[in-house]
């Protein structure tokens, strides 16, 4: 069987298909390709350099604003802290005054059942020699 002769579109087809650009594209076609090409790979370097810068800013704000919040919450400690420590010492001088208070009462007890003992002891001696005056079964 004999070949029959391709047409001319299905022949440029296979030949655009199997054959590289630059083969088949004219070259003013193919640099202005690249040219657009550069120009939107430097318009994207550019927004990425911008969005770096803006990286960047945001970066520094977010550290100044953890810094600030580190110095607050650590005057906030500090106050904190004061405060427990001044109740703790009111609280301390509060039971240190009722401490003494009951020891002083205490004190005063003591020497109250000393005195209320002695009297006893007064009492009974003074009952004993009434007894032993008035008693028929002790002689004089």
């Amino acid at each position: 069987m004999a070949k029959s002769p391709k047409r001319p579109e299905e022949s440029e087809k296979q030949t655009n298909v199997n054959q590289p650009k630059i083969m088949t594209k004219p070259l003013p076609e193919i640099l202005d390709d690249l040219e657009n090409y550069i120009k939107k790979v430097e318009e994207a370097v550019r927004l990425a350099q911008g969005a770096a810068r803006d990286a960047r800013a945001a970066a520094d704000v977010a550290k100044q604003a953890g810094e600030e919040a580190a110095g607050a919450a650590r005057k906030a400690a500090e106050a904190a802290v004061a405060k427990v420590r001044d109740e703790a010492a009111r609280a301390t001088n509060a039971l240190n005054d009722r401490v003494n208070e009951v020891s002083d009462r205490l004190d005063n007890f003591e020497e109250r059942a000393k005195q209320e003992a002695i009297a006893l002891d007064d009492a009974f001696l003074a009952l004993k020699d009434r007894h032993l005056e008035q008693s028929p079964f002790f002689e004089k």
